[in-house]
């Protein structure tokens, strides 16, 4: 599910993911010199799969409209979109 945001208060990247662990998400940014501090204000997070077509859908709405975003965060589902593995418990 893709839940909008839109918070005003700036946050670091890294609380952003502790509050939303296994989620992708898009923050804003004021201007691209401030990428280097890692902060932005939350807009919007997306929970699985199923809704990362919608969490694409927002961030190009946003860069319509002139608006700098970062898309961070992972599903951890094998550490990259279409990547997966499978651990098997060996038997002695």
């Amino acid at each position: 599910m893709l839940k909008i945001l839109d918070e005003k208060v700036k946050t670091s990247c890294y609380d952003m993911a502790d509050r939303y662990p296994d989620c992708r998400y898009l923050y804003i940014v004021d201007s691209l010199d401030e990428l280097i501090e890692h902060e932005g204000y939350l807009y919007c997070v997306s929970d699985s799969n199923d809704s990362f077509s919608e969490l694409v859908d927002e961030e190009c709405k946003l860069r319509e409209q002139g608006i700098l975003c970062v898309h961070a965060g992972s599903y951890n589902n094998g550490g990259g979109i279409g990547v997966q593995y499978e651990v098997s418990e060996a038997k002695v």
